[in-house]
Parts: structure tokens; sequence; C-alpha cells
């Protein structure tokens, strides 16, 4: 009787372990971590993360698509690059803000149109040794000369072509020097001729909304916060 007892007990304990073990396991693979620096960059579903793979969302590492103006508004209010005139090509722009700790190298990164992407050709390429420092935001326009302080950002005007991002839907992409997706922001969800830009809200970390919501009467801030102020 000894020995069947022990035996039994055997038996129970190592059960109850089997049990305890299943148990942990199933709880380790229901709870996913929590990145907050994962974000949409179309404010959609379904975007590119930063390794060029596909997935819901995109985990960034904090340089940001936070501003885009595609459809300039008609006549001097569309004047985005301040050369003083209104082009529907030149004066649309890109806007980034590095939201790291620490400073960002866009030597040799690239950013394309849906034409030029498939033809491999970029619209624009950045410079060698382009460092973007903390908080700084960088500006992109399709042309002309830009005349302004743009709350401090590095500005650059497209090297190879104008931008020309398509009011009825385009994409734009924007990929390190190996031309590795980075960022993709569609344009077709928001091809509804705005005359005006779209920007986050909340900065950096929001979706896409069109500028006029956010700071009334204002209809784009390149470089700047919505509001005017600095990055």
């Amino acid at each position: 009787m000894k020995n069947k007892f022990q035996n039994t007990s055997f038996l129970v304990v190592t059960f109850i372990l089997f049990l305890l073990g299943s148990t942990q396991c199933a709880k380790t693979d229901d709870v996913q971590p929590i990145d907050n620096n994962t974000v949409d960059t179309t404010g959609n579903s379904g975007g590119i993360d930063t390794t060029g793979n596909s997935g819901g969302t995109v985990t960034y590492s904090g340089f940001i698509l936070n501003e885009i103006l595609y459809d300039p508004p008609a006549n001097m209010p569309g004047d985005a690059n301040g050369d003083g005139t209104r082009d529907p090509n030149e004066d649309e722009f890109i806007e980034f803000v590095n939201d790291s700790d620490s400073s960002y190298d866009l030597s040799g990164h690239m950013i394309f149109d849906a034409t030029n992407f498939s033809s491999g050709v970029p619209n624009h390429i950045f410079p060698n040794n382009t460092i973007v420092n903390p908080g700084q935001s960088v500006v992109v326009f399709g042309g002309g000369s830009p005349v302004g302080i743009f709350g401090g950002a590095q500005v650059f005007v497209s090297s190879n072509a104008v931008m020309n991002l398509n009011n009825s839907g385009d994409i734009m992409t924007y990929t390190d020097s190996l031309q590795n997706i980075l960022i993709e922001f569609d344009i077709n969800p928001y091809s509804n001729n705005p005359n005006e830009s779209y920007t986050r809200s909340p900065e950096i970390t929001g979706n896409f909304t069109q500028h006029d919501s956010v700071a009334n009467g204002i209809l784009f801030s390149p470089g700047t916060k919505a509001d005017g102020s600095s990055f």
C-alpha cells in the first residue's frame, strides 16, 4: 500500500505541474507587449513597417512623416514655399520630424512618387552629410526657391523632379539609400482636393487630418506645428 500511494502521489503532482506549465505558456502567448512608438503612417490600418515588411501598424525609429501638401490652394494662398509664385507642383511639400533623442542621418535617402518608384528613379535624394538634430523638422518642396524660416527646419527642393503628387491618388514613398522602404503614404484615402495640407493631430503621433480643422484659417505649416510653433 505504501508504494502504491507514493506512485499515485507522484502522478498527481506531475499532472498538476503540467497544468501549471501549460497555463503559464498560454498566458504568455496571450499577452502582447505595448510599444508606445507604434503608429500608422497612413492614419489607417494596413501600413508598412520601417523594415519594409507588410503589417497593419508601423514601428518607427523617431523620424516621422508629420505633414504633406499634395494639393496647394489656388492662387497666392497656395504659395507654400514663399517664393512669391503659386505653382501646383513646386508648392507641394513633405514634412518630416526627428522625434527621437538622437541625430538622424538622411544621407542618400530618397523620396518617390508612385510613377518614379516603379521606375526606380527618385524624385529627391538627400545629399551626403544631411544630419537632422533631435526635435528638428525637414521640409522638401516640389520646387521653386523657398523663402522663409520654416521653424528652423532643414529645407530642400526636390532634386531630380518635382514631387508631382497626384490629387486623384498617388503614393509617396520614403526609402533609405538602398531603396528599402521606410515610410509610405497613400494619398488615395485623402484624394478629395482639399486645397490644404494633411497633418497629424496630435502632432507626431496622431492620424492625418485636414490642416484647417486643426488650425482654423491656416492651410499648411511647413517646418512647424499646425499652430506655427516650433517642434
